[in-house]
């Protein structure tokens, strides 16, 4: 039985925006007008031996104090000379001595001993110096930036890919983009569609702040419920895209058909949930936000090593977050933590364990809005939609409630038996959960509307457990890397009688409230009926073939058995990968693959007549070809795909299992650092995702609804001269959508705007970054459409969110 945890009420003295614009301005003047010189001492001597290194870029006089401290090294100068400086990202290993000189490359300042063993700083002198003060001696070093840092515009360059394991992203034949934790904090990004609107390929969605986010898209797909999410790359069953992102590192997408990477599921793409894990130096830092409506925050980030070697380690995030959300009336309120540890047995063997709990109630919300010609729930066809209505107007009574939970629990072995050769075993259970009490709402254009309320809960469990063996042998002229494994996976579905009413008709012009027809929510702990059971034993391997310095070749295939107890089905099903890699250039890279994916048959929702109807398994087959490249402060992108998968759609009250969707399309980006002041981020995704094969050829031809032709994203950031300030704008623009099967109605397109601005200080001493965000500047009214879906919900209205975050 699952236990809630105690959620301690808090209030706000002030109004929330005024307390956050005093906060801002306080820390700025603070860091503006503080003025004692920054020492950073210790006892111990200069080490001479190297250590590794991993810091993100920022201001230059505190980055030099920290790794100086860490050190032992005295090191005292006036702040002023560092004023407005930034450091460079620093990765790599390097002496304490290495790391300081190269922060200093570019600053005109450089490093001198003092008489008394200390150091100082000066502005370069660029004539030879007197013997009687010598200088250091000059250190060359040349190293990465940080992965997924502002100075790299965001970039990545490797991620973990399914089963092939760590890879250089630029020699993968796949479209994958990761999203960095640098990225998710400066966007101050609380879901996953904060976190994706910078990139056209992902569908724009809501957010899970009034209800749940389920109408995430990649490519005009939406992802597999059973195993389209995870955590780490293990499964995990959910319904909506709604885990805390404070407790993720990144987050991984990869866009398109899983196939061999990742095993049966739709095509629609993976999303891998990254968890932080311990940091080799002591992190201390508090986060907190508040939104314009009173929605408060705060989180708390706490990491490092213990014993003797380092060899325990320790990752732990609190967050709490309260109050009003942007729709009138509503509210939100939501709890989770999560905690990682890793111990290091030997320096071939590693253990890592990880929890997370996390629970979200939100009230006010509904679950979607259905366009007819009479606002009557019993009317199902599709009619023309009624003009946008602005996001912070609350439609649905407020009494109604959407519930969730999250429960998962993770550990994995990672053993370098020989060199290049290396066994992994992981297994992590999960259990999520969500309770429902709203509405849907069936309006006409005129907004006369009628709503019919569900009252019920379901809880999914997951559990995988899979071994994998990646190795690399050289065969005369070729070399090769090897992958070899054996998953299992296990999903259950349960759920309470599913009860609705139908409310009484009304005006969206006028929203009334009325009484509750229930007594109480549906909780989790009810959910005990299963009525959904499937297993995957899957067999996988793959060779990479290295031919000379420029070719490779992928070779992979997933033999797996898919077993449905109430579906009474068992299949068993193949399915090849292939690739080929070339790279004329050794920062360009061109490939071709194909790949085929395995997954269960649709089930008929709760809203259909023949409700709970599970379909027959489906193959899907994608054919790509696409183009890399990247440098040290740059990435760019470009990818053509085909994809053809079984389609399923309602038509009436009966959902179906008809015919085949076709899509094709084109996706590029381009990350970009322009200087020293500029960043660049553009993303673009044309697609054309239609039906056929289709009964009588119906809907042969036909755009798939909820689905755009065009999508474009465009980001900039902007570091003003002088200053530790950043200011960063974003657009987007999401093309009409078909709104019923036949085409006849569309949802408009729309273009929203965001804006930002961060700024580095110091407060009593502590790093500080101070954040603001407006999303939907314009405050534009517009609709959110799902995948083949004819419902839509309003889009979030302008929202403006404060943060602060300390480093202690």
């Amino acid at each position: 039985m699952f236990q809630r945890p105690h959620i301690e009420e808090f209030s706000f003295r002030r109004k929330p925006l005024v307390a956050a614009i005093s906060a801002l301005v306080f820390g700025m003047s603070l860091g503006v007008l503080s003025a004692p010189a920054l020492a950073a001492t210790a006892e111990a001597p200069a080490s001479s031996a190297a250590q590794l290194y991993k810091l993100p870029a920022g201001p230059l006089g505190r980055t030099l104090a920290t790794v100086a401290a860490g050190a032992g090294i005295s090191l005292v100068f006036e702040p002023a000379l560092a004023e407005g400086l930034r450091s460079p990202a620093l990765e790599g290993r390097f002496t304490a001595m290495a790391a300081l000189s190269k922060l200093l490359e570019g600053s005109g300042l450089e490093l001198v001993p003092r008489s008394d063993g200390s150091y100082s700083l000066r502005k370069l002198v660029l004539r030879p110096q007197s013997t009687s003060e010598p200088s250091l001696p000059a250190v060359t070093v040349r190293a990465q930036l940080a992965e997924g840092s502002e100075d790299r515009a965001y970039s990545v360059k490797s991620a973990k890919v399914g089963a092939l394991g760590d890879k250089s992203l630029q020699d993968t034949p796949f479209s994958i983009e990761v999203y960095s934790r640098e990225l998710i904090e400066n966007k101050q990004a609380r879901s996953l569609a904060d976190a994706t609107k910078g990139d056209a390929s992902v569908s724009l969605s809501n957010g899970n702040l009034t209800s749940e986010n389920n109408a995430v898209a990649i490519r005009g797909i939406a992802p597999d419920f059973y195993t389209g999410q995870r955590i780490d790359g293990l499964a995990t069953r959910s319904r909506a895209a709604d885990l805390p992102l404070e407790h993720f590192e990144s987050i991984d997408i990869l866009k398109g058909a899983g196939g061999f990477l990742y095993g049966f599921g739709a095509p629609g793409g993976v999303i891998n949930y990254v968890l932080k894990r311990p940091t080799e130096e002591p992190l201390r830092r508090l986060s907190t936000q508040v939104m314009d409506s009173g929605l408060g925050l705060v989180h708390g980030d706490f990491g490092g090593r213990l014993g003797e070697d380092k060899a325990f380690g320790y990752r732990l995030n609190l967050v709490h977050e309260e109050g009003e959300t942007y729709i009138n009336d509503g509210k939100s309120k939501r709890s989770s933590a999560s905690l990682t540890a890793d111990w290091r047995i030997r320096p071939d063997l590693l253990w890592r364990v990880d929890a997370l709990f996390a629970q979200h109630e939100r009230f006010g919300g509904y679950w979607a809005l259905s366009p007819n010609s009479n606002g009557v729930p019993t009317n199902t066809a599709v009619a023309q939609l009624l003009s946008p209505i602005d996001g912070s107007e609350r439609l649905a009574p407020s009494f109604t409630r959407y519930g969730s939970m999250h429960q998962s629990l993770g550990s994995d072995v990672a053993w370098t038996i020989v060199p290049d050769w290396r066994l992994s075993l992981a297994h992590r259970v999960s259990v999520n959960a969500r309770e429902f009490m709203a509405p849907a709402i069936y309006a006409d254009t005129q907004g006369h509307y009628s709503m019919r309320i569900w009252n019920y809960a379901n809880r999914f469990e997951s559990d995988q457990s899979q071994a994998m063996l990646n190795g690399k042998l050289v065969t005369g002229p070729v070399s090769h890397e090897l992958t070899a494994g054996v998953a299992r996976t296990q999903t259950l579905s349960f759920n309470t009688p599913a009860v609705s009413v139908y409310a009484p008709m009304g005006s969206l012009a006028s929203i009334q409230n009325f009484n509750n027809p229930y007594s109480s929510y549906v909780s989790y702990h009810d959910a005990r009926t299963e009525y959904d059971n499937i297993v995957r034993r899957e067999l996988f391997a793959s060779d990479t073939l290295h031919v000379g310095a420029d070719w490779d070749l992928i070779l992979g295939a997933r033999r797996g058995r898919l077993e449905d107890k109430y579906a009474a089905y068992k299949r068993s099903a193949t399915t090849p990968s292939l690739a080929v890699v070339f790279r004329p250039r050794p920062w360009l890279s061109t490939y071709a693959s194909y790949v085929e994916a395995f997954e269960e048959g649709a089930t008929a929702p709760t809203t259909a007549s023949n409700a709970g109807e599970v379909f027959e398994p489906l193959i899907s087959k994608q054919h790509e070809v696409g183009l890399k490249a990247e440098g040290d402060t740059w990435s760019a992108s470009t990818a053509l795909f085909r994809l053809q998968r079984g389609r399923t759609m309602t038509i009436g009250t009966t959902y179906s299992q008809d015919g085949e969707a076709l899509y094709k399309g084109l996706e590029a980006s381009l990350k970009k650092r322009l200087g020293t002041q500029w960043l660049l981020s553009s993303s673009a995704m044309w697609l054309d995702a239609s039906g056929r094969k289709t009964s009588g050829g119906l809907y042969d031809g036909k755009k798939i609804q909820g689905v755009a032709r065009t999508q474009l994203s465009n980001y900039v950031e902007y570091r003003v001269a002088g200053l530790p300030l950043t200011l960063s704008g974003g657009a987007r623009y999401i093309g009409k959508r078909p709104l019923d099967a036949n085409n006849q109605w569309n949802v408009g397109s729309v273009t929203l705007l965001d804006a930002g601005a961060r700024y580095e200080t110091e407060l009593a001493g502590y790093p500080t970054t101070l954040r603001l965000n407006i999303d939907n500047l314009a405050d534009k009214a517009y609709w959110v459409t799902a995948p083949e879906s004819s419902s839509v919900q309003q889009g979030a209205p302008r929202t403006i969110k404060l943060g602060m975050q300390v480093d202690f």
